[in-house]
């Protein structure tokens, strides 16, 4: 930590947060170098470019990012502990500790990966209706996308998105089950937004790649969109909304209005649910005899 200040003094709640975000910011120093590399050796000086261009979007992206775990994480983290309690109060939560005990580790990650990512798929497509769609469009709203277009989310979405835990939780996985399918999820997550021109080859056919997740935020899309995954192209597959047709050279990004800044992509949500319950004014126009 920064000399000068001391952690013990500080509120329990708050210690941990600042905690957690320190320690958080060694791999993302890391997660920065390695795609920064990765851009250079696959698209030589105009990664440079590139990168510079993007700068004003990823200083939002690292802004949400900053005030996404210290404000927003804790509250999802007791959200999510609170809703898988009470759902196994009320005798919704399933007992299948004999099931992953008999298997052991490795499956039992495999299967929370593989699960959470199902579910994750289908709480996504969620996400592309109408109502949950202001909120998720922030996600939808860099047009430069880059490994730290990730963290771009709305806290609403970030609700929407422990819905993933709170289920596999029900389901009877074990916490560090859990907390497994998130690292693999999150990490894997910033590969597929990495400005990376890579369709992954023969893995491609199971796994998501950065050509195929670059196409679900085209901005221009047709329909309700494609490509819903986070690890596994395979529920895309399956389910009619694979779309990779090749490299993405569409523009990215969002039809809407935005607003300037972190507090115009907050804001954004609560601006288009304003306009929908604003009475509209009675017609003026006078009937005709």
């Amino acid at each position: 930590m920064p000399m000068g200040l001391n952690l013990s003094s500080l509120p329990a709640p708050l210690r941990d947060d600042l905690t957690g975000f320190v320690e958080n910011l060694g791999p993302l120093a890391i997660c920065a170098v390695v795609f920064a590399g990765l851009a250079l050796l696959t698209k030589g000086k105009a990664a440079i470019a590139d990168a510079r261009a993007a700068a004003g979007e990823a200083r939002i992206n690292l802004t949400i990012l900053i005030l996404g775990q210290i404000a927003v994480a804790p509250v999802i983290t007791v959200f999510i502990l609170a809703l898988t309690a009470l759902l196994r109060s009320y005798g919704l939560g399933l007992d299948t500790t004999w099931l992953w005990d008999k298997i052991g580790q490795w499956p039992t990650l495999l299967a929370a990966v593989v699960i959470g990512d199902f579910i994750g798929y289908w709480r996504h497509r969620a996400q592309h209706l109408k109502a949950l769609w202001p909120a998720h469009a922030i996600h939808h709203s860099d047009t430069r996308l880059h490994w730290l277009s990730l963290e771009r989310m709305h806290p609403l979405d970030q609700f929407g998105s422990a819905f993933d835990t709170v289920v596999l939780g029900a389901l009877g996985l074990p916490f560090w089950a859990l907390a497994g399918n998130v690292f693999v999820r999150h990490y894997w997550g910033y590969l597929i937004h990495a400005d990376l021109p890579w369709d992954l080859g023969v893995f491609g056919r199971v796994m998501n790649t950065p050509i195929m997740h670059r196409w679900h935020h085209a901005r221009d899309v047709e329909g309700p969109g494609h490509n819903f995954a986070t690890v596994f192209s395979v529920w895309d597959r399956l389910f009619g909304t694979y779309h990779a047709p090749g490299p993405c050279l569409a523009p990215l990004g969002v039809r809407e209005e935005m607003g300037r800044g972190v507090s115009g992509q907050y804001l954004h949500p609560f601006k288009v649910a304003g306009r929908a319950i604003r009475p509209r004014p009675a017609s003026t126009d006078l009937a005709l005899d």
